[in-house]
């Protein structure tokens, strides 16, 4: 988005407010939820501390190899295509991965201890499996629509829904959950300690990093105001805020409301109070600028590295360093949208050998990186951009999914076609988590099998019969429940596809 249309966006967050002068949020909210009882219905309490999520889609639909080598052998037999043979993944592929021991290291080893794939991200999930900064499902398997379409999948995970047209997304439905229990959340705490307050005075609470996201789909029938709206901003948090930009007959026009106001002309008021709020965002996005090279102008905001923490060098790492980097100094940025750039598509029909392991490898090594980044803020402290001090960090959760699982045959091309069951990676949150979600960190959940037809590409793997499983909106039911939601399956409900809607990951833990 252009700064010019920040600015505009800007200077009309005041206005906002104005508007709906007769009602406050709450009410917004109880007009807009008129032929929408599902929302009226949330039961709230609040949680000890208010959560930040980071949601990391991988857009193509990953292969779920990497996290899950369990069936291997009994996948290679029936494979078209040998997975050990010398043109594919080698010999190791098959073999216990050990580096304890010379001889599996020399010759390869590839299926870690918890059953990771060792080259293509094994070694880091194992380290964050023994840190319990790590939880992996393995049995994310789609029955109420397991549809392999791209759209579909993708709006149903950013939507939480299977009514996936002219629905809001999660951002949208978590905004106008608060904004329906707006009373509630002032009381809220915000990890540095301070009360949440006013949820129009929130500063950058959602956020996009990965442009224009159906996270943040509006529904037309509910109001959302401008400020809880998803937010774009890019991974150098570039000031979208400045007037650097704008024409000098535009700068005239805005110093001009601003003085018309303070000579007390109220018809000017709104607007002119849009630009307090811009610059006071301008002063906060040139603090979180800073951070990423240091400090700010008083040396005490710490960057990641500052903290002693290095990610990789890559699209990708960079972008997860800003969201984490926002969440840390923060506490009022409550949802962000995170893709995977720089790292390539997950979409691997071919070439899956050539490119699947180092991509893997790439994403993990980049969030065992924002592990110690979040962690090592918590045990040194840091500074958040409104000046309070801050050393709890444990509310932070990242999610890791995709459209949707791959086939396990080894196609003719290298790769593996559009399939089901898949892998949800989640990460850290121990003190937003339920006490069965939380327990559950350092663990695999959910064991497979590998079905279809023996020698074709219709192999899969399925959930085991003892298995529990859980559909892609179960994420989003979660994610609600850890902002306080008591009845969260009911936000992923709709009337004609899911009356009952989806329980939250621990409801079958």
């Amino acid at each position: 988005m252009q700064r010019r249309n920040f600015l505009k966006l800007a200077s009309a967050i005041t206005a906002a407010r104005v508007v709906p002068v007769v009602f406050g949020m709450s009410a917004l909210a109880q007009r807009a939820y008129a032929a929408s009882p599902n929302y009226s219905g949330v039961t709230i309490e609040l949680p000890t501390v208010m959560p930040q999520i980071i949601n990391i889609h991988m857009y193509g639909g990953a292969s779920e190899l990497a996290g899950n080598l369990t069936n291997i052998a009994d996948i290679n037999i029936n494979s078209v295509n040998d997975y050990s043979a010398n043109n594919a993944f080698g010999a190791g592929i098959l073999t216990p991965a050990d580096d304890n021991d010379a001889d599996l290291r020399l010759n390869g080893g590839q299926v870690t201890a918890n059953g990771f794939w060792k080259a293509a991200g094994g070694t880091h999930m194992e380290d964050m499996i023994a840190s319990s900064d790590m939880t992996v499902y393995r049995t994310m398997f789609k029955q109420k629509s397991p549809t392999r379409s791209h759209r579909e999948s993708i709006f149903m995970s950013h939507k939480g829904t299977l009514d996936i047209e002219s629905s809001p997304g999660i951002g949208s439905r978590l905004a106008l959950m608060m904004m329906q229990n707006e009373s509630s959340y002032q009381n809220a705490k915000l990890a540095d300690g301070t009360d949440m307050g006013s949820l129009d005075a929130l500063t950058l609470p959602f956020i996009s990093f990965e442009g224009d996201s159906q996270t943040y789909a509006l529904d037309p029938s509910n109001t959302i105001p401008l400020t809880l709206r998803g937010l774009t901003m890019d991974n150098q948090f570039n000031n979208p805020y400045s007037r650097g930009g704008v024409g000098s007959s535009e700068t005239a026009i805005t110093d001009l409301l601003a003085s018309q106001n303070i000579s007390g002309n109220a018809k000017y008021a709104s607007a002119s109070n849009g630009f307090e709020k811009r610059e006071e965002l301008e002063e906060k996005m040139e603090d979180l600028s800073g951070l990423l090279n240091g400090s700010d102008d008083n040396g005490n905001l710490s960057s990641a590295a500052a903290l002693g923490v290095t990610y990789p060098n890559n699209s990708f790492a960079d972008q997860l360093e800003a969201a984490v980097t926002l969440a840390i100094h923060n506490p009022q940025t409550l949802y962000m949208a995170v893709g995977t750039p720089g790292l390539g598509g997950w979409d691997d029909h071919n070439n899956g050998i050539d490119r699947y392991r180092n991509r893997m490898n790439d994403l993990m090594e980049a969030i065992k990186a924002a592990m110690a980044h979040i962690k090592a803020a918590a045990a040194q402290g840091v500074t958040t951009i409104s000046g309070t001090p801050r050393s709890q960090t444990d509310n932070i959760v990242i999610n890791v999914m995709g459209d949707f699982g791959r086939l396990v045959n080894l196609n003719g091309s290298g790769g593996w076609d559009h399939g089901n069951n898949q892998n949800l990676y989640t990460f850290g949150g121990a003190g937003v988590r339920p006490a069965k979600e939380a327990a559950a960190l350092g663990s695999v959940v959910g064991t497979t099998q590998r079905s279809g037809s023996s020698k074709t590409n219709n192999q899969y793997t399925i959930p085991t019969t003892d298995s529990p499983t859980w559909e892609s909106m179960s994420v989003a039911s979660s994610i609600y429940s850890y902002f306080g939601a008591q009845n969260s399956s009911i936000l992923t409900a709709d009337a004609l596809y899911n009356p009952a809607g989806d329980v939250r990951l621990e409801d079958k833990l």
